[in-house]
């Protein structure tokens, strides 16, 4: 009785789940039949899923709990075979009298006697008379030629199968198709990688007032051309479909060439910034082409590493076309767009899930150059801010750049090249705050760099400073930024500054009598000025003891006093000497742009080696120079004064012919002012 009813419960469950999994089966097949067929959406998809387990339940319910509801005893069993044996309840009787109560129950005798009746009946009786297994081998064959189907369509169809287990779960994984989209750039950024993505691009942010690009690489059967279909994602919906052209194999190579003169002429002139919009637009041409040049730009950190990429880059040309005709590259540019657009692309029997292009705007940035000039020179006037792209500074001026994002979009990077003569250099501008808005150059302090050495004390090294920390002559410069998207200026923010001269100083110097004693004092009236401040007047005395030609006796850039002996080129003995008239503080603190005033030039007191003599010739060259602090001062040299040394004779002379020159002037003078001698 025992094997008899585990015998049925056995063929009961089998035939129950046998028809779960046939039902769960053909819910799959049908579910794979139509989704080959449509390629449901995830939504679509979802619906069907509970479709099909609802079918499965059905299934269940109406097929496998009637078997599985079942409960039989060993009491069942007897019963079941005394009806198929048609035996009396003896077998029923038996069972009963064996349990552990039944000693209770009456007659030991009559209970002994029934159970050695039944066990002396039960060897001619066949309990398994009757029981059936049609049901099971009916299911059971259904379900083996189901999973027989199944397995011969895995085989001839994997792809298909492995991408509809994917779609099972709600993936994006398309099925195989003739054509095969393997990557998809949109304006230089990559949004889709066939390896990584499946079928679903990423979305994307474009620059507003900018046309949107697309770049596709096929594999598989190349058609001639394919269609994006844009639909905007402002309030009008409105539709529109754009066309993607394959690129020949000519517009192809044109591309790399494209790329190498770029590249070339970076590596060649320095004032090309290589920065990260210079690279995408690279990269963008190179990158189907000859992807190993484009990992190098993309690692790209010196311009001297150019080279090794363009090196990469002409070896690919030099092969051209090699296995370029088993892709195809495809290219569609849509007009500038201001709203986002939601887009599909397809290409064959290849296409993508939809994807959004947001527009979003670009930086506005403004520049702002704060000049500090010398301090000898600094005015409240001449340190105010500049915003405008030309600007003149005073030479040895130091500039504060900064920038700042107007349209409150922070920004990941900023920087500025600087072109002085043939020599560009690239400044980093560091954050200003917390937000990204404000950004400005943080220079270092000229000098050299005090570091601990290898023993105990420390050793000075040169360090690279920017050129606007003590502008010397005029540059140009760029600004460019990087915001948090990656999108940078439509062009740079560009500029001059040029150099406002430091005028020279000025000066004069007279005398009143030219012809006096060897020891007199004649009196020299001088004035000096500057636009910025006098540090220094300064008198050079020659003497020349023969008759000659006076050679200068401080030339210019000396400023040393001295006195000695000097040789003229004609061979005339010359002396020398320095007397200074004014000196300003060192620090250049209160200076004075006019200067005026008298010195005795006490003749008999001069540092020389032998006393003046009559027929001596004295020179006197006002030297004034000014203040420009560190990088010191320039000087202006007046016309010499001539002094003629004689005696009392020549002196009374000399004063003579004066009165009389002046008497003369002054005669000159009334008659023009009473028109005699005028002609009528």
């Amino acid at each position: 009785m025992a094997s008899l009813r585990r015998a049925r419960l056995t063929v009961r469950q089998a035939a129950a789940w046998s028809a779960v999994a046939i039902a769960a089966l053909w819910s799959l097949a049908i579910l794979f039949a139509l989704d080959v067929r449509f390629e449901f959406g995830r939504v679509e998809r979802a619906i069907l899923l509970v479709a099909a387990i609802g079918l499965v339940v059905w299934a269940a319910r109406r097929f496998a709990l009637p078997y599985l509801g079942v409960r039989e005893t060993e009491e069942d069993m007897a019963l079941l075979v005394e009806r198929r044996q048609q035996i009396d309840s003896d077998l029923i009787a038996a069972l009963q009298f064996e349990s552990p109560q039944a000693g209770t129950w009456g007659s030991p005798q009559l209970e002994g006697a029934v159970i050695d009746y039944v066990a002396q009946v039960g060897r001619g009786i066949n309990v398994f008379d009757g029981f059936s297994t049609t049901d099971l081998w009916r299911r059971g064959g259904l379900l083996a030629g189901t999973l027989l189907v199944a397995l011969i369509a895995t085989a001839l169809f994997p792809g298909h199968v492995w991408a509809f287990a994917q779609r099972l779960l709600l993936g994006r994984t398309h099925y195989p198709t003739d054509t095969l989209i393997e990557q998809i750039v949109v304006n230089q950024r990559e949004v889709l990688n066939r390896a990584s993505h499946g079928g679903q691009p990423l979305d994307a942010r474009c620059a507003q007032g900018r046309p949107i690009q697309f770049l596709v690489e096929c594999r598989g059967a190349l058609p001639e051309k394919g269609s994006a279909r844009l639909t905007a994602t402002g309030g009008s919906r409105s539709r529109t479909e754009l066309t993607v052209s394959r690129l020949s194999l000519d517009d192809r190579q044109a591309r790399l060439t494209q790329a190498a003169q770029k590249m070339k002429a970076a590596a060649a002139d320095d004032s090309i910034d290589i920065s990260q919009p210079w690279r995408d637009e690279v990269i963008s041409l190179v990158k189907f082409d000859a992807p190993q040049t484009a990992a190098a730009l993309a690692l790209l950190k010196e311009r001297s590493e150019l080279s090794a990429a363009l090196e990469r880059l002409n070896a690919a040309l030099a092969i051209w076309p090699a296995d370029a005709s088993t892709r195809g590259i495809y290219v569609g540019v849509l007009d500038r767009l201001v709203d986002g657009v939601e887009y599909k692309l397809t290409l064959g029997d290849a296409w993508t899930d939809p994807a959004r292009v947001t527009m979003i705007p670009l930086p506005i940035v403004q520049r702002s150059l704060t000049p500090t000039p010398p301090m000898y020179a600094k005015t409240t006037e001449n340190s105010q801010s500049v915003t405008t792209p030309q600007m003149a500074v005073l030479e040895g001026t130091r500039i504060d750049v900064a920038v700042e994002c107007v349209n409150d979009k922070p920004l990941a990077s900023a920087w500025m090249n600087v072109r002085q003569g043939n020599e560009t250099q690239r400044l980093e501008l560091v954050k200003a705050d917390e937000t990204g808005l404000r950004w400005r150059l943080d220079d270092p302090v000229a000098g050299k760099l005090r570091v601990p050495s290898k023993g105990n004390g420390t050793r000075s090294v040169p360090t690279t400073y920017s050129p606007l920390a003590r502008v010397t002559k005029e540059l140009s410069y760029e600004i460019q930024v990087l915001d948090a998207d990656g999108l940078s200026l439509e062009s740079p923010l560009r500029g001059t500054i040029h150099i406002k001269p430091d005028r020279a100083p000025t000066g004069g110097a007279e005398l009143v009598h030219k012809v006096v004693l060897p020891e007199a004092q004649p009196v020299i009236e001088y004035r000096a000025s500057d636009d910025f401040g006098v540090a220094r007047v300064r008198l050079a005395v020659a003497i020349e003891r023969q008759q000659g030609d006076i050679v200068p006796t401080m030339p210019p850039g000396e400023s040393a006093s001295h006195t000695g002996p000097m040789v003229e080129s004609t061979g005339s003995q010359m002396e020398s000497a320095t007397l200074d008239l004014y000196a300003a503080d060192a620090a250049g603190k209160k200076l004075e742009p006019k200067l005026t005033g008298k010195y005795a030039l006490a003749l008999g007191k001069l540092p020389l080696a032998q006393k003046l003599v009559k027929g001596d010739r004295v020179k006197l060259t006002l030297e004034v120079t000014d203040f420009r602090g560190d990088a010191g001062g320039a000087s202006y040299f007046s016309d010499p004064l001539v002094l003629e040394i004689s005696d009392e004779s020549g002196v009374l002379a000399a004063i003579s012919e004066a009165d009389e020159r002046s008497e003369q002037r002054l005669t000159d003078i009334i008659k023009r002012q009473l028109g005699i001698g005028e002609s009528p």
